[in-house]
């Protein structure tokens, strides 16, 4: 009785382990079969964008933005992405001192070159994400004798891919996003120490937030 038994017990838990490492497997099946590069041309909206001057309110129109997002899928399901947003608006300026105020326009374009993280939540088809990036913000303002200005930038946000069809290679993609740049405020602070006075700038942030969507496309 003791061999039968133990061929039994045997069996048993090889069959309880197979079960076990059914669903892990199935995972890391998905996990190799599915496409590890994305790209994710995007149009949305964006606003905000105003700044507050010693000489006077600058304040950047809302209007279209667009540009594509480039995916790579690191691990599981967390994404490295690079991503190039562009607006081209209008730059608004209100001197102080004038009633009413004269207002000066002058074109301008915003343009976010950043790289980040995507963590996504899947739910089937549907992958709810959260996003943050680093980089820069290219602030062109297109008038005479002016020329463009590089400046860090941020960005937090989130959204939701959802791919259609069997192959999971087309899919739908939309972000709600809010970047942020620090630009001089025009304020100076002055300290001393033992080695000499020193004077500084302040800095002010320039915050803007995005709705957008796009297609995505998987390979």
């Amino acid at each position: 009785m003791t061999r039968p038994f133990a061929l039994v017990t045997t069996v048993g838990a090889v069959f309880g382990l197979w079960l076990g490492a059914t669903p892990l497997e199935a995972q890391l099946y998905e996990t190799a079969t599915r496409p590890r590069f994305e790209i994710s041309p995007i149009v949305g909206y964006q606003w905000g964008g105003s700044f507050e001057a010693d000489a006077g309110d600058l304040k950047l129109d809302d209007g279209v933005a667009w540009g594509v997002v480039l995916s790579f899928l690191a691990h599981g399901s967390s994404a490295l992405e690079l991503t190039y947003l562009r607006q081209d608006t209008d730059l608004r300026f209100d001197p102080i001192g004038t009633t009413p105020p004269p207002q000066q326009t002058a074109g301008f374009a915003m343009n976010y070159i950043q790289i980040g993280g995507r963590q996504e939540f899947p739910r089937g088809k549907a992958r709810p994400f959260i996003s943050g990036s680093l980089g820069i913000n290219v602030l062109d303002l297109k008038a005479e004798g002016f020329g463009s200005e590089t400046r860090f930038s941020w960005s937090l946000g989130g959204g939701l891919i959802y791919m259609l069809g069997e192959s999971g290679r087309v899919g739908l993609r939309t972000d709600v996003k809010y970047w942020s740049t620090p630009v001089p405020s025009g304020d100076y602070g002055t300290w001393c120490d033992f080695y000499g006075c020193f004077v500084v700038e302040g800095t002010d942030w320039v915050g803007q937030g995005q709705a957008s969507g796009g297609l995505v496309f998987a390979f």
